[in-house]
């Protein structure tokens, strides 16, 4: 065991000391054990699991800090309890408006998670068939290969598996052309794999949900998001598209490194890009929205989503080859995806993981249904600390229950790069 991990074990058993001191550095507020909700049990959990937190806070409150990070929150819940909510900096570079547990952030590529499980939910309805070809739907789909065309899914959407290209139209979504201009222009794109076959990322084709969604039920996508998670959770906060995040007049403005080497950074003006493709990148929420969420996908919400649906939306259906693995170490075993969620295997359990990127934004949710754990965060300003946050929370949590048992390997790659 190296010394490094004899320190970070003898902070956990000697207690919460350093993570209490954290409530007075630059730009962090910390929420008061008082003001988080108790658990869906009635039962008080957060002592089971408090060294751990303040040794995962004091790690994300120094990273904050020394890449001179602009704004962000963070959440972590432990069977179906928010143990940990905090905040960090301001909204927008230069002014005093901190960032408070209401605070709107695009959620980016987080967003796809929201639409697997709405998709489940109108499949279990019979609104629609994931396995039903899409051009039953949408009679109009035109793409470059019949066979793709006549035999794509929203399973295969949902998935990445559509046998397009990589990221093909996010240049159209970039210039700011509409969905429906890009609809028009789907044929173009370059095919090389059936559907189901392979895995490539995908923000266009992903977002055909909306409108097939819209045509089965004459509803808006984010109204049904709305009538279907968002309300019945709770979140309050949460909504779709560019005016219910600038409609808050309560929203952390979007931030641009400019330099790498100073940490500094620039506020960007708003933009509605990727808002066009609602269910791949539209969703706006605060980390208190994400508590909230992140108990629903570890089951403590079953009158909203249901096991059944957590399950569809977590079963791998295809493999994962070409994806980072930086932080992780030996620990993660396999990628793969579901239907809008990553599905690592992580030392023999399953992890349901999502990030996004957008626009100056980063947010990042874990779930670790069998150690009963999950944690969510939200950034203004993109550096390390997104890439860091879910590997190093999954490996940090790892070590507390197992301090004895550390691979050299994984050791190796993914010891704390923070000093305490």
């Amino acid at each position: 065991m190296s010394i490094k991990h004899i320190v970070a074990l003898s902070i956990v058993l000697l207690g919460g000391y350093i993570g209490y001191t954290l409530q007075m550095q630059k730009g962090a507020y910390v929420v008061d054990f008082k003001e988080l909700p108790t658990s869906v049990d009635s039962v008080d959990h957060r002592n089971e699991i408090s060294d751990f937190v303040n040794l995962y806070s004091t790690f994300f409150a120094n990273q904050f800090d020394s890449l001179n990070t602009v704004g962000g929150a963070m959440t972590i819940v432990y069977k179906g309890q928010v143990v940990c909510r905090k905040t960090y900096g301001v909204k927008r570079q230069g002014t005093n408006d901190s960032v408070d547990i209401h605070t709107r952030f695009r959620l980016a590529s987080v967003s796809k998670g929201f639409a697997g499980v709405l998709a489940t939910q109108m499949a279990e309805r019979e609104a629609i068939n994931l396995d039903t070809p899409v051009i039953a739907y949408l009679p109009s789909l035109h793409l470059s290969k019949q066979y793709n065309e006549e035999h794509l899914t929203l399973r295969n959407t949902l998935s990445h598996t559509t046998g397009l290209l990589g990221y093909s139209f996010d240049p159209y979504v970039e210039s700011g052309l509409t969905f429906n201009q890009i609809y028009q222009k789907l044929h173009v794109a370059k095919i090389d794999a059936m559907p189901g076959e392979q895995y490539a990322y995908q923000n266009v084709m992903f977002s055909l949900l909306d409108t097939v969604l819209q045509l089965r039920t004459g509803m808006k996508y984010g109204d049904l998001l709305s009538e279907h998670i968002f309300r019945p959770l709770g979140m309050n906060d949460a909504s779709v598209g560019f005016e219910g995040l600038v409609g808050s007049h309560n929203f952390a403005y979007p931030h641009k490194m400019l330099s790498a080497k100073t940490l500094t950074y620039k506020c960007c003006p708003l933009n509605e890009r990727y808002y066009t493709t609602a269910p791949a990148a539209g969703v706006n929420a605060s980390i208190r929205d994400l508590g909230l969420w992140l108990k629903a996908m570890m089951g403590y919400s079953q009158n909203v989503v249901t096991q059944n649906e957590i399950n569809e939306v977590g079963t791998p259906y295809i493999h994962i080859v070409q994806s980072s693995a930086r932080y992780w170490g030996s620990g993660l075993e396999s990628r793969d995806y579901g239907l809008g969620w990553r599905i690592f295997t992580y030392k023999g359990d399953t992890l349901l993981y999502h990030g996004g990127f957008v626009q100056g934004y980063r947010a990042e949710v874990v779930v670790w249904p069998a150690k009963e754990i999950a944690m969510a965060m939200v950034m203004n300003s993109p550096n390390l600390l997104a890439q860091k946050a879910v590997p190093f929370f999954v490996n940090l949590y790892s070590f507390y229950l197992n301090p004895w048992k550390v691979d050299d390997e994984s050791s190796a790659q993914t010891e704390p790069e923070v000093m305490f």
